[in-house]
């Protein structure tokens, strides 16, 4: 497995209101999707595990992944703060 760093971390509300948590790179994101996340049945979730393994193996660019987090971040209707 290959670490890929964000050049931006994307800083998301996911243990509540009021509780953030600062995912800094793909396998932080990939460990969040499969152990943390709230809902795990919508085609944003599905794409941004796909993304992440295929990040991890180093067949597609970093951001890709990060782009797929956020976008399953907002499928779920967590809050991700201004600037991600």
């Amino acid at each position: 497995m290959i670490e890929k760093s964000w050049l931006e971390p994307v800083v998301l509300e996911l243990d509540g209101i009021g509780s953030y948590r600062m995912v800094r790179n793909t396998s932080e994101a990939a460990q969040c999707l499969l152990g943390r996340w709230p809902v795990q049945d919508g085609s944003a979730y599905q794409a941004a595990i796909q993304t992440c393994r295929c990040v991890l193996r180093g067949e597609q660019p970093v951001d890709y992944a990060r782009q797929d987090f956020i976008a399953a971040a907002v499928e779920a209707f967590i809050h991700v703060q201004p600037g991600a």
